[in-house]
């Protein structure tokens, strides 16, 4: 009896020395966004690239019980919204039925385990393609750090432009990881049958890192094993016990602008943004960098969670020079096209900097366009219900594509514009870019087709000659039409574009035959009788894009907190015999980024509206007064015109309009 318990005593005590310390996180609702304010929250190690800013009234951080404690100490008012990060993460879960990618084990993400996994499952399933996965270096713990290529001829160094994807520097930020997974599975399940996925298989070198940080996983895996663990950096002993605080911040520890300022990272060893002992101390660092170093890239992704924004250099506050700037802008639009993601410099998306990043590293020292995406919204955030994270990287799908494509030479119908010339012709200017970041392979070689076979090009193939990265070149043709096109019949041209060895890039460009008939017309210049008002929508003469005045919804000054605005449209509009409808309308606005919206709406009953996706619009970010996914306005912008298709309300008897803000 008394050996017996002895025996259990000792087998206790063995389970008890394997239990990690679980530190407390939670969200609290800061009050104050004065630079003091913002500089305590720094001072005890709470990072400011993942928060909520309601300027000049709060802030909203996760923070964990230590940092909790401090914020006491310093003074600081605020409320505790979210008690326990890693419990809410998993109480809020939704199971996800949808089965056309395998979720994983942690709230669908995939555990350490299962990544190694999946590489080799995905190397024994598409060895004609995929690589097997290389180690490039170890983490502080000793794990190894894992890239695999896709490429036509996995097992060659063949020279085809090279594209880098990483993930997981943070360790609580896994969907960097298993939206690569998802893009990899895209291109391995239609190499076959979709000509892009073909082109980049064929002609790109595309490397994946699933995860940097290896050892802060794990230990994520570890403290909560079905996901929610809220370790952000490395491993690495740095005297702050066995929990969250050990460790450095691996995206503060590369060489380009380490240690510039203790803003943007933290000299404080126990500090969330802590960069480490000096420039690429950490072997994680070390790993990445000399793999980039050995390797021809012109582009990398580094992935994070999360913002729905996609972040490029410079960290600090200043912008790359041009032509660079117009560069990573064009393609950084061009990635988000479908996601909505607000493209800038840290600064200019999340208002903070840093300093010691992949990204300026990759961009200033190696000379790779670089960026981070922020993949999720605020609600989403680190740790995404089960159920979004496929939504999550279906919106990345595309971003991808396009960065893989840019990496090398890619062919774009740039702009393109239509003139009436004599006759029954139509006088089309385009302009070709080449938007990749290579010269073209050979020359290229342009092919028009009237669209819907309605008319005939004088010319109809050229051969532009060589076209070098970034540049472009202009053409100009008639078409000729038949004289019996009545107006309102849609025509123009659908263009192919290829070189030697690119796929074919078609797109198509039409207008609208004859004189377009205006439905309805505001011009602002007298009272505003055609419209139903809420708030203090009203006309100014303070700015006005063409006559005197203009529709405001802040006719007094700065637009008021947590007040819904509407103007609406009193009488419907038919679209009976109506073809091609579209709204146009000049706008400029200031919203406040990632909060507040402004919505274009149209009802067919004046009671169920829709919003609407203009060329100016962004997916709403899920908080403040955003619907996650519906487009809408914020920032800043000078005047643009607007225009905004209604082909889909074509033939209704009665459509309204209204501003929402």
């Amino acid at each position: 009896m008394f050996v017996r318990f002895l025996s259990l005593t000792a087998s206790l005590l063995v389970l008890v020395s394997q239990i990690y310390p679980v530190d407390l996180y939670q969200t609290l609702r800061v009050y104050g966004t004065d630079n003091p304010t913002l500089e305590i929250l720094h001072d005890v190690g709470i990072p400011l690239d993942h928060v909520r800013i309601k300027k000049d009234v709060y802030i909203e951080v996760v923070a964990s019980s230590d940092q909790t404690e401090l914020l006491e100490q310093n003074g600081l008012v605020f409320d505790v919204l979210i008690n326990d990060m890693t419990r809410y993460y998993l109480d809020r879960n939704v199971p996800d039925v949808e089965r056309d990618f395998e979720l994983g084990s942690m709230l669908g993400n995939y555990t350490y385990s299962e990544i190694m996994e999946k590489m080799d499952t995905l190397a024994f399933s598409y060895p004609a393609i995929v690589s097997e996965k290389d180690s490039i270096g170890t983490s502080v713990e000793g794990r190894t750090i894992w890239a695999f290529k896709v490429s036509d001829n996995p097992g060659q160094n063949e020279s085809e432009p090279e594209i880098l994807y990483t993930g997981i520097t943070h360790a609580r930020e896994p969907l960097g990881m298993m939206n690569q997974f998802y893009f990899v599975q895209w291109l391995c399940e239609n190499y076959s049958s979709d000509p892009v996925a073909q082109y980049l298989v064929d002609e790109r070198e595309l490397w994946f890192i699933p995860i940097i940080n290896p050892d802060g996983y794990v230990y994520n895996e570890s403290i909560a094993p079905n996901g929610g663990g809220m370790q952000r950096k490395n491993r690495l002993d740095t005297g702050c016990g066995n929990g969250t605080q050990r460790g450095v911040d691996l995206n503060r520890n590369y060489g380009y602008g380490w240690g510039a300022d203790n803003s943007g990272s933290s000299p404080n060893s126990c500090s969330e943004t802590f960069r480490g002992d000096s420039a690429f101390s950490e072997p994680e660092t070390q790993a990445v960098r000399d793999f980039i170093l050995t390797h021809d890239f012109s582009n990398v992704l580094h992935y994070h969670s999360y913002s729905n924004v996609l972040i490029h250099s410079w960290g600090n506050d200043s912008l790359p020079d041009e032509p660079d700037l117009t560069t990573i802008r064009e393609i950084g639009w061009e990635m988000t096209k479908f996601n909505g993601y607000q493209v800038g410099t840290g600064w200019e998306t999340i208002g903070y900097g840093v300093n010691g990043d992949a990204v300026d590293w990759s961009y200033g020292d190696a000379g790779l366009i670089s960026y981070t995406p922020e993949v999720g919204s605020y609600q989403d955030g680190f740790w995404p219900s089960e159920n979004r994270v496929i939504p999550l990287c279906r919106d990345q799908l595309y971003a991808n594509q396009i960065f893989g494509l840019v990496g090398g030479a890619d062919y774009i119908l740039y702009e393109a514009g239509a003139s009436n010339g004599q006759g029954d012709t139509i006088n089309f200017t385009m302009t070709i870019q080449n938007r990749g970041l290579m010269n073209s392979d050979g020359n290229v070689i342009i092919n028009l087709q009237p669209y819907n076979n309605l008319g005939s090009f004088m010319q109809f193939n050229y051969d532009i000659g060589e076209l070098l990265a970034r540049s472009s070149t202009e053409i100009e043709t008639p078409l000729i039409l038949p004289n019996t096109v009545p107006d309102g019949i849609e025509v123009g041209f659908t263009i192919s574009i290829f070189d030697n060895s690119s796929f074919v890039r078609v797109d198509t460009f039409t207008v609208i035959t004859g004189m377009p008939v205006e439905l309805f017309v505001e011009n602002a210049e007298t009272e505003l009788d055609a419209w139903n008002t809420t708030g203090s929508w009203g006309r100014t003469s303070s700015s006005a894009h063409s006559g005197i005045y203009s529709i405001t919804d802040s006719p007094n000054g700065n637009y008021s907190d947590g007040i819904e605005s509407i103007i609406s449209l009193i009488n419907p509009i038919t679209l009976v015999g109506v073809n091609y409808p579209a709204v146009m309308f000049a706008a400029k606005w200031q919203i406040e980024d990632n909060w507040d919206f402004l919505r274009f709406q149209i009802s067919t009953d004046g009671s169920h509206w829709t919003s609407l996706p203009g060329m100016y619009t962004q997916s709403g970010a899920g908080q403040g007064t955003q619907p996650a996914g519906e487009p809408g306005y914020e920032g800043q912008s000078g005047w643009v015109e607007e225009t905004i298709d209604l082909s889909a309300y074509a033939g209704e008897s009665h459509v309204f309009f209204r501003f929402i803000f």
